[in-house]
């Protein structure tokens, strides 16, 4: 990942800049002391004109002050938009020179990413035509409407075709940020930032999007497994029942899930599983014990180390973390 750019206009959110930013910047150093190979990544705000480098006033009134104009902008891996408040027609009619921008980026091999309404910026210049796409659950119904042609996943998060990426929230944003540094600079790296960033938000799964035309796009019978498997979270997974489900045999549906997922089935359970434990330990009072019991864990031992094993801290250090950070006045 060379460089990202990330769109800035009147309306936007800022924490669809900001936040992304802080955790690709902190990566970045962690990356840099780990002495990895590999440790660049420059993120620059772009402001939606063709010149100048005026001041941008996000929705919350803060104004910032962008690296770079549409003219200016150099090349880069990543470009994102951030979500729109307020009605995102507003947003369209004054930013025809974005929009044309973000096609000819899209045109030069540059990788897209939109978060809730700002999607709709993709969709006005036919980006999104025939293409699955996602975008804040309040707007469904208006998205549907104005943009048939679009196919609207409402039931995913996050969203994958081709080279655009579509996120319908910034928690689900956050999720993409993390995944994304985990694929620049490693599980060590990402794990990092996951503990510092994102414990309070909801982190269903490791690759919680619908993808398509993608390498990682995992074929129907593997996505209803998985959708399945991430709703059933606290039974036990066996590959037998599993492979049964999607009506395949054992031997090609661990081929083909694994192509799909990049994990085997029973890792990709553990990792549900691990998953919905440290939303228990973050937002409940149960002991170690009866959240293994619910998760379907006959061994609270055993549980704990698999629990170690993904997160690098036991559940009790996980839960006096957490608590920290969302209780502590200081």
């Amino acid at each position: 990942m060379g460089a990202s750019l990330f769109i800035g206009y009147q309306r936007a959110l800022l924490t669809g800049v900001s936040l992304p930013m802080e955790m690709i910047v902190s990566a970045r150093s962690i990356a840099r002391i780990k002495r990895k190979r590999n440790t660049r990544w420059n993120c620059h705000v772009v402001t939606p004109v063709n010149y100048g480098l005026d001041p941008i006033q996000f929705a919350n009134g803060l104004q910032v002050l962008p690296n770079y104009n549409l003219i200016d902008a150099p090349l880069a891996d990543t470009i994102f938009v951030p979500p729109i408040w307020g009605n995102p027609e507003v947003v369209i009619e004054q930013n025809e020179e974005l929009i044309s921008w973000l096609l000819e980026r899209y045109n030069q091999g540059a990788q897209l990413v939109a978060t809730g309404t700002g999607v709709c910026l993709l969709a006005s210049a036919g980006l999104l035509d025939n293409k699955v796409a996602t975008t804040h659950w309040y707007y469904f119904e208006q998205f549907a409407k104005k943009y048939p042609k679009v196919n609207l996943q409402r039931k995913h998060f996050i969203t994958q075709d081709g080279s655009i990426t579509c996120t319908g929230s910034i928690n689900a944003l956050v999720d993409l940020v993390v995944y994304l540094i985990e694929t620049q600079f490693g599980k060590e790296v990402s794990q990092i930032i996951e503990q510092h960033y994102s414990h309070e938000i909801n982190r269903t799964y490791d690759k919680p999007w619908f993808a398509k035309g993608a390498s990682r796009h995992p074929d129907e019978g593997i996505v209803e497994v998985q959708q399945w498997m991430q709703s059933h979270f606290y039974q036990h997974f066996d590959l037998n029942s599993l492979s049964q489900m999607a009506n395949m045999s054992g031997r090609n549906f661990s081929r083909r899930f694994k192509s799909a997922v990049g994990k085997s089935p029973l890792a990709y359970g553990v990792d549900l599983k691990v998953s919905a434990a440290q939303e228990l330990l973050r937002d409940t009072n149960l002991n170690h014990q009866d959240i293994a019991d619910h998760l379907g864990y006959k061994d609270s031992g055993f549980f704990s180390r698999q629990f170690k094993q993904k997160t690098n801290l036991t559940p009790k250090e996980y839960r006096e973390m957490v608590r920290g950070k969302l209780f502590n006045a200081d």
